[in-house]
């Protein structure tokens, strides 16, 4: 069997604790989703038991349907109101997003250490703009951080963001 020769930034523990904070955020949001009357399917792929898993196109992780709109959105549950992305992930994104002529949107959900949610935002990646941050974070990973106020995750919002977005 072929030794791989590579020492990974995060061990299996530290990236599998990253999707507890997603998954409050998954949940909270698609609750949100199906209240609001929205359609959703899932887009992206759960990689957290993949045995071996390589950096690589990162997928949102669903397709939403409002009305004729559609937009691909990717969930990002945060314990800090800071807005950062991994690079690597918002380039994959653009590049669906232009793949498929469809907007991508970053629901961030802010949660307290004992899980209660303390704020929702939104990016437009198309439109609210970024900068790479100044430094790496602590998993070795490149981010970008959305510089401008972000909207609250609403109904409203997000409709006016799906119609004027074309």
């Amino acid at each position: 069997m072929k030794k791989l020769d590579f020492n990974p930034s995060k061990s299996k523990e530290d990236f599998r604790k990253n999707y507890k904070l997603h998954d409050l955020a998954e949940n909270a949001g698609k609750n949100l989703l199906t209240q609001w009357g929205m359609n959703f399917r899932d887009f992206g792929e759960d990689n957290r038991y993949t045995r071996v898993w390589e950096k690589g196109e990162d997928k949102p992780d669903l397709i939403i349907n409002y009305k004729d709109k559609q937009a691909f959105l990717d969930w990002k549950g945060k314990r800090k109101g800071k807005w950062l992305v991994n690079e690597r992930a918002i380039k994959s994104y653009e590049q669906w997003s232009n793949k498929f002529n469809v907007p991508v949107l970053i629901a961030f959900f802010v949660f307290n250490e004992s899980n209660e949610l303390l704020e929702r935002k939104f990016a437009l990646v198309s439109y609210h703009k970024y900068k790479n941050s100044a430094k790496k974070q602590w998993d070795k990973n490149a981010t970008i951080e959305f510089n401008s106020k972000l909207p609250e995750f609403t109904k409203e919002n997000l409709i006016m963001g799906l119609i004027y977005n074309d």
